[in-house]
């Protein structure tokens, strides 16, 4: 490679890369699918009544979907770090990142956010079912709504249309702070950094529980749910130095992650529904090593997997899946006061009536998102041309 001061040095050519999406792998589209379906089925959940025999299982079985949150974790260090690395010797690293992060998240994100808030500025039911506080309110406009700074504020999550804004505040968070480790240091560097974090996770989680006790606050910090970040970022590395990620790390993931989870599941199974002491401390850490080896075996181009994973209604479910994620609670919120309101119904419903249910809501988020993202997302995407990354050749 020539000193930048050589006349051939500065007459090169800059070559524009695509750094978003190099070759675009329809399998993550349908993880991002599965993630999003996982998420939704959970926070239907307590729309059934906690019943019978049949009802405690199908919700046994819902519940536990929000570790599509934590899938959707792993995926963004994977898909990220792995942007980052390629676009490395750009001439426009960060300026190239951050316009293309924005032009993604932001539209849709700080246009649901305004019209909720000026609906709660007007009505009073909008009001009651987000949170009570102004600088609570405020901090979500700055990705802050899941530090201590802004609570009290755990607990009104649980009730809370916009409460499940603090996963992408974390993303925000990440992504405001990896481009520039991922900058300075080298691949080695970066990856050891990686382990050393995802192995102090667990014990720092454990004791900040001991410390704290189950705050449900305390479970959306970014420095306690770090693991799937790492897990992804991880793969991301190892997939760019050594051209995949080690078949055998994928089935030590799998494997671990399946372990930790079925030990949850066999001697603590009230915690599917109740996340307490074990599913808040190893079972994030069970759940992101899943989700890393979802990723990881899905880059191995094996028949039946993919068969799954680019399955057409899958692979559409995730290209929406981030307007799902947005519009689903709020959709939830309203059609739920609809029904109970102007005709009486009452919930949570017996799991005959409420399955139905459930997956019109599904669907209509579907469809919303949709929507969204044809009529008001693509457009501002399309000016993503404008910030891709311009690496000169021979960098």
């Amino acid at each position: 490679m020539e000193s930048p001061s050589s006349p051939a040095s500065s007459n090169q050519q800059i070559v524009t890369l695509n750094s978003a999406e190099p070759n675009h792998k329809p399998e993550l589209d349908g993880i991002r699918g599965i993630a999003i379906l996982a998420v939704m089925l959970s926070h239907a959940g307590p729309m059934i009544i906690w019943g019978g025999i049949t009802s405690r299982i199908v919700v046994s079985m819902m519940i536990p979907g929000w570790s599509g949150v934590e899938l959707f974790f792993a995926l963004s260090g994977f898909l990220i770090t792995g942007i980052l690395l390629r676009t490395k010797k750009a001439t426009n690293y960060f300026s190239s990142f951050y316009a293309r992060r924005v032009l993604r998240i932001f539209p849709v994100y700080y246009l649901t956010l305004s019209i909720i808030l000026l609906l709660a500025a007007h009505n009073d039911w909008w009001n009651s079912i987000i949170p009570s506080m102004g600088h609570t309110r405020l901090s979500y406009y700055f990705y802050l709504q899941n530090w201590p700074v802004v609570w009290p504020h755990g607990q009104e999550l649980r009730a809370n249309v916009i409460g499940h804004f603090w996963s992408l505040a974390v993303e925000e968070q990440f992504y405001l702070v990896w481009p520039l480790l991922a900058f300075l240091l080298p691949e080695e560097g970066l990856l050891w950094l990686c382990t050393i974090l995802l192995a102090g996770a667990l014990p720092f989680r454990i004791l900040f529980f001991h410390r704290i006790g189950g705050d449900y606050g305390f479970i959306h910090l970014t420095i306690t749910r770090i693991d799937g970040l790492l897990v992804g970022a991880i793969g991301a590395i190892l997939s760019h130095r050594m051209g995949g990620i080690p078949l055998q790390l994928v089935y030590f993931c799998l494997g671990s992650g399946t372990v930790i989870i079925g030990y949850i599941a066999l001697f603590h199974h009230h915690e599917l529904v109740a996340t307490y002491r074990y599913m808040e401390t190893v079972g994030f850490t069970g759940f992101a090593l899943l989700s890393g080896g979802l990723i990881g075996i899905s880059q191995y181009q094996k028949p039946r997997v993919l068969r799954i994973l680019r399955a057409k209604w899958l692979t559409e479910t995730g290209k929406y899946s981030y307007g799902i994620y947005i519009f689903h609670i709020p959709i939830y919120a309203v059609i739920q006061h609809a029904l109970q309101t102007h005709l009486g119904i009452p919930f949570p419903l017996r799991l005959t009536f409420a399955l139905p249910l459930i997956a019109c809501l599904m669907g209509i988020s579907f469809l919303v998102a949709k929507l969204s993202y044809e009529y008001f997302e693509s457009p501002i995407l399309a000016l993503k041309r404008y910030f891709r990354a311009d690496i000169a050749p021979g960098r």
